[in-house]
């Protein structure tokens, strides 16, 4: 895919971590860093968009804004300005949901400068266009379960936490949320009887078995299993 794109005699002219230049249209903006000679390590992640570890600020040709999003998704125009941005530091609370009776009712304790927040919005900065004020509203009003829904596609960017006054790093507050609200929920029983099948037994000779297959083997019974 990168091949093809390199093979492209359009250029456009950006401004890249603070240097004027032109490179091939149709980059990502971490294929424009390589391109330019950037030996960027440190801030690359999956390249899918999924991992949040590639966060960048720009400026677009005639736009007063700045914006944010993903340096691998984000593709390059002419006359674009754009860093990209460090890990940002926010405190993770340390904590051990076995031994909670009532997890979210230890919420304020846990995260007590969640309640600090004074809506200012600051945080509504996310690349994945989460309503991140909202969700922290919802979170102190004890409405945890539409604070879970709203941040699904959450990539623990941090962007939200680098901007709030007060010190909240909603990521992990709503990471909390959503392990807290996974703990309190009935277990399915479908998977609670596969896991105790799994911890029978019974079952015992069977992975003696498959311990001690060839790859091609293995693939053979797996093949054999599912059409079972």
């Amino acid at each position: 895919m990168r091949g093809a794109i390199m093979q492209n005699d359009q250029t456009v002219a950006i401004e890249l971590e603070g240097r004027k230049i032109k490179v091939p249209a149709g980059l990502t903006v971490i294929e424009a860093l390589w391109d330019t000679g950037h030996d960027v390590k440190r801030g690359v992640g999956c390249l899918s968009g999924l991992c949040g570890a590639c966060t960048v600020a720009y400026l677009a040709k005639d736009c007063r804004k700045v914006k944010f999003g993903l340096g691998c998704q984000e593709i390059v125009e002419d006359g674009l300005n754009v860093i990209m941005l460090p890990y940002f530091p926010s405190r993770v609370a340390h904590y051990l949901l076995e031994s909670m009776d009532n997890p979210l009712g230890q919420l304020p304790d846990i995260y007590a400068e969640l309640y600090s927040c004074n809506d200012c919005k600051a945080c509504n900065i996310c690349p994945e266009w989460i309503n991140v004020a909202g969700v922290m509203k919802a979170a102190r009003e004890a409405d945890y379960e539409t604070a879970t829904e709203h941040v699904m596609d959450c990539i623990m960017c941090g962007l939200c936490a680098s901007r709030c006054p007060k010190g909240i790093a909603p990521q992990h507050v709503a990471l909390f949320i959503q392990r807290a609200l996974a703990r309190e929920r009935p277990f399915p029983p479908d998977l609670h009887r596969r896991l105790a099948e799994m911890k029978s037994p019974n079952h015992a000779a069977e992975w003696a078995e498959v311990e001690h297959l060839s790859d091609e083997d293995l693939a053979a019974y797996c093949r054999r299993a599912s059409e079972a």
